[in-house]
């Protein structure tokens, strides 16, 4: 089960440094963008959230893609883990939902820069405007991927420190003001759905961190220190912050994209405000940069996978910069479709589609943890807890994946549509391609 793998062109650039600066870009980026789980779940329960959501949601994940990828370091990670354990019309599946869901994740990117650019400037711009200054975001990404993995990792390290210090500055100055935090939830003014949704979409992305394993100098030792070390960087950029912002202004309603630094002007004048609107805007772009980054590098591992309808020059690596430019650029393009929805539709979108790849990769890890004695990982990280204990803390994030799934799919609409073409289309895909393939070996 999962033997060891590694695909030819990608270099080993990868360190514990720009590791963590990629996995804090693919999981969060600091509070910014976290106003919509304060807008409809509350002060109180928006706060409860980040502080539980760590110990039942991202440290399952977290440690289940360190035991994967330092056993296997392969490129895409996941997508990798999920073909071997499951075969390829699973694999395939897992990996369709996934390269959909990351659209529409990477679309939110450019949505929720825009936000705390309109905060910045003061203004409020026009649907064409709003799409070519996206537009100019996404190619400003795809050049900054094409010209190197090692450059993604080192950017994201640095603006990890930039996005950071407004954020501290906030809870410096605002610690006073956490006397008046709001202590009771209005629960019947919750909205639940899209409350789990937010607070999931906010603190998912330690899985994405697998995707560049195969550049990773050292995996057994770099992935569980990188991923421990983003879990708790993540977990107190969310909390500290958004305390002090829901305790000097704890009204729900007014916590639209961007409003963190309308707090922050409040609290430290028109600098603090600006400093944190241009910290928000700079961390979707990071976010940007560093989630194109896994997703191209997912692709690479569906077009090497066989029996999968993907053709293998998208996995193809440049030459000289020994990337896949190809798999970047035509990402890139299928984002350009996606920017005119607003943030928060598409944060719906891509949890629906992140919560079926969930469910799939904890039945891996499970499969992974009965079949693969001790000995065999020995080189490999491996949490020293028995298999009873992998049972239940997989209970957790399978649970909320399962609940979310029903809540948003009994709804109908829009969610329920798009969720069963997608299934029809990846079927669709599948068989197409079986077919080509048995024609062809006739």
């Amino acid at each position: 089960l999962l033997p060891p793998a590694k695909p030819a062109g990608l270099r080993e650039v990868l360190g514990t440094r720009a590791l963590v600066g990629m996995i804090f870009f693919e999981v969060a980026g600091g509070p910014y963008g976290a106003e919509p789980v304060v807008r409809k779940g509350g002060p109180l329960l928006a706060i409860l959230g980040f502080l539980l959501i760590p110990l039942i949601w991202s440290l399952p994940i977290a440690v289940m893609t360190a035991e994967l990828c330092s056993h296997d370091p392969h490129v895409g990670g996941k997508i990798h883990f999920v073909h071997k354990c499951w075969g390829p019309w699973v694999g395939w599946m897992n990996g369709w939902f996934n390269a959909v869901s990351n659209v529409f994740d990477v679309a939110t990117l450019p949505a929720m820069a825009l936000g705390y650019l309109e905060v910045l400037l003061g203004i409020t711009l026009s649907s064409a405007q709003r799409w070519w200054t996206s537009f100019v975001l996404v190619a400003a990404a795809v050049v900054t991927n094409i010209a190197g993995v090692e450059i993604v990792g080192d950017v994201s390290y640095i603006l990890c420190i930039v996005v950071c210090l407004p954020a501290l500055v906030l809870v410096l100055i605002g610690m006073p003001e956490l006397d008046n935090f709001p202590a009771q939830a209005d629960l019947p003014e919750v909205m639940w759905l899209h409350f789990l949704t937010s607070l999931m979409w906010n603190t998912s992305g330690f899985d994405d961190a697998g995707a560049s394993a195969a550049e990773v100098r050292a995996p057994s030792k770099i992935y569980p220190r990188a991923l421990g070390i983003s879990v708790a960087l993540v977990t107190a950029l969310y909390v500290l912050p958004l305390s002090v912002g829901v305790a000097i202004d704890p009204r729900a309603e007014r916590w639209h994209d961007g409003f963190l630094a309308t707090v922050g002007e409040k609290l430290g004048g028109a600098p603090l405000g600006f400093a944190l609107s241009l910290a928000g805007f700079a961390s979707s772009v990071a976010q940007l940069n560093a989630l194109l980054c896994t997703s191209v590098r997912e692709i690479i591992c569906m077009a090497e996978q066989p029996g999968q309808p993907v053709p293998a020059i998208l996995g193809a690596v440049h030459p000289k910069l020994q990337t896949p430019h190809i798999g970047t650029v035509l990402f890139g393009l299928v984002l350009t479709l996606t920017l005119n929805y607003h943030f928060v539709e598409l944060i719906a979108a891509t949890v629906i589609f992140d919560c079926v790849s969930f469910i799939i990769q904890f039945a891996t890890w499970i499969r992974f943890r009965w079949e693969t004695p001790v000995e065999e990982s020995a080189d490999a990280f491996r949490l020293p807890v028995g298999f009873a204990a992998v049972l239940l803390w997989s209970a957790g994030p399978v649970l909320l994946s399962a609940l979310v799934l029903f809540l948003t799919l009994s709804m109908g609409g829009d969610a329920l549509y798009g969720t069963v073409l997608a299934l029809v289309v990846g079927q669709a895909l599948y068989l197409a391609y079986a077919a080509k393939r048995w024609w062809e070996q006739r």
